[in-house]
């Protein structure tokens, strides 16, 4: 009976497998298919060097040159790697334009680091210091007020080479004012006058939203950048300026090479002084407020090619007599002949006195009748062959007081380029700081 059973059931079961029945689960997910990772190549980048040596430089009221487009976000793409070749470009004259082909750099990575964030699953991440071998001396201790970086004890110093020293970053340390970071190498050589990589991290480009060059700048704090009205006049309507933004850690004009890409910001408000006179051009000076802050170390997406400039301590601060700094893309000489630089260019003037300045402006071209106002200027530089020129207008004219960098100047106004006996006039930080000042305290 049993196996009668037994016989029985088998007899229900197939005799041949059939197409299987597949049940599916909701709520359970499906496989994960990882693709291969795609072969990236870096692309190769040409760059060009402006072979000029002449020192850079001058008024700024020449007409504005146009630079091709660029970056439109707040950061770039990291550039290639390759080493750059060398292109002449030719500026012919004051309407010619000065390319900036830099779409290549240009990426939005506004989410990309959301996933990096420094805190993870409750617990806290904190920065390592990043030790590096220095030239000796330029590690400052700290007390000094200038401190970014800390000498570590002498257990490292055996593995720098003669004339170095072993040092580590503080990553917690605000980075002071008119101070320079070590910067990574560029695959390009700075040739004489002009200047190398990161050495102006406060140098700023103002811009019109089509890459069009403006104006030089200089950056005081996270939101504020001060340049020259008589460059911007015309492109500010009712104290803003749609059409116009700063780029910060910039170097080469027309390179992508740099391995810190440049910044760019939007422009908020424009504060320009309530007595600027385009004839004289007194009180000649502007204020750009940012749309978004400066990320200066230790924040978070900080780079070692920017940093701010330092105010003077007050409004009757006096430079005279010290040799001071300017830079800018300005042309290499007056006339239809000079030529914007592709290369930022730096030259050394030594800060002239108010008296010596308005006799030597009368003698030049001037007359007996001209006063120089010295609440609205400073003079600089007299010397042949070394001063700023036509589109440096709004660049900083910097002076070291105790290892940090002051800006006492912007470009103005001269008469001619580099002569002998006749120094550049620059607007007076010191005598408009007190309107400097109440401008960054606005809301």
């Amino acid at each position: 009976m049993c196996l009668w059973l037994l016989t029985a059931c088998i007899s229900f079961l197939p005799t041949s497998p059939s197409s299987t029945n597949i049940v599916v689960i909701q709520g359970v997910p499906a496989p994960i298919v990882v693709p291969t990772a795609a072969s990236t190549m870096a692309p190769t980048v040409a760059s060009t060097m402006s072979s000029t040596s002449t020192p850079a430089t001058t008024m700024a009221s020449s007409p504005a040159t146009t630079m091709a487009s660029s970056a439109a976000s707040t950061m770039s793409s990291s550039p290639a790697t390759s080493a750059p070749t060398t292109t002449p470009t030719q500026v012919p004259n004051n309407s010619t334009a000065v390319k900036f082909p830099r779409d290549k750099r240009s990426a939005d990575l506004t989410g990309f680091f959301k996933s990096t964030d420094s805190k993870h699953a409750g617990h806290t991440i904190k920065k390592r210091e990043s030790c590096k071998c220095v030239s000796t001396g330029t590690c400052i201790r700290p007390g000094t007020g200038i401190d970014i970086r800390i000498v570590t004890p002498d257990t490292n110093v055996s593995q720098c080479p003669a004339g170095q020293e072993y040092c580590c970053t503080d990553p917690t340390t605000q980075l002071t004012c008119g101070t320079l970071q070590t910067v990574p190498e560029v695959n390009a050589t700075a040739s004489a006058g002009q200047a190398n990589y990161g050495e102006f991290p406060w140098q700023a480009l103002v811009l019109t939203k089509q890459n069009n060059y403006l104006a030089g700048g200089v950056l005081i704090d996270r939101f504020n950048v001060l340049t020259v009205t008589h460059r911007l006049v015309k492109y500010v309507i009712l104290d803003n300026a749609p059409d116009v933004k700063v780029r910060l850690g910039e170097w080469d004009a027309e390179g992508s090479y740099e391995p810190i890409p440049f910044k760019e910001f939007n422009v908020s408000k424009v504060f320009t002084h309530p007595l600027y006179n385009e004839s004289s051009l007194q009180f000649d000076i502007t204020v750009l407020r940012l749309e978004s802050p400066v990320p200066l170390p230790p924040a978070k997406d900080s780079v070692s090619t920017i940093n701010t400039a330092c105010l003077p301590p007050t409004m009757n601060s006096s430079y005279v007599g010290q040799r001071c700094m300017v830079a800018g893309w300005g042309k290499n000489m007056f006339g239809v002949q000079g030529m914007y630089q592709q290369i930022l260019k730096k030259v050394d003037v030594p800060i002239v006195a108010s008296a010596t300045c308005q006799t030597q402006l009368r003698t030049a071209r001037l007359g007996a009748n001209f006063v120089l106002d010295t609440t609205s200027f400073i003079c600089a530089g007299d010397q042949a062959n070394k001063d700023s020129c036509t589109g440096d207008g709004g660049s900083g004219l910097v002076c070291q007081v105790n290892g940090q960098w002051v800006v006492v100047g912007l470009v103005a106004w001269g008469l001619g380029c580099a002569s002998a006996n006749v120094p550049g006039v620059y607007a007076n930080v010191a005598g408009l700081l007190p309107w400097i000042q109440q401008q960054i305290d606005a809301a």
